[in-house]
């Protein structure tokens, strides 16, 4: 989908706290604005990742792999491995 840039106006605490945040979740902050848009758009549209998150297995395998990318220990593959 065709990206479009955005200004946008926020109160300079905000402002920091999610450039912090971003950089503690290793996101950029338009990958933040735009996970927490899409958010917003499925929970108004009542598309929400619920079905898949009340999984415990799928949920816990999720916190898991989250944790590993965070923390760099997450072992990438080459695709030509994968497949």
């Amino acid at each position: 989908m065709r990206k479009v840039r955005v200004n946008i106006t926020l109160d300079e605490d905000l402002s920091r706290f999610l450039k912090g945040f971003s950089l503690s979740q290793r996101l950029s902050m338009s990958e933040l604005i735009n996970q927490w848009a899409l958010g917003l758009k499925r929970a108004q549209e009542n598309e929400s990742m619920g079905t898949a998150l009340s999984s415990p297995e799928f949920y816990r395998s999720l916190l898991h792999t989250l944790e590993k990318s965070r923390s760099g220990k997450l072992n990438w593959h080459s695709r030509e491995e994968v497949f």
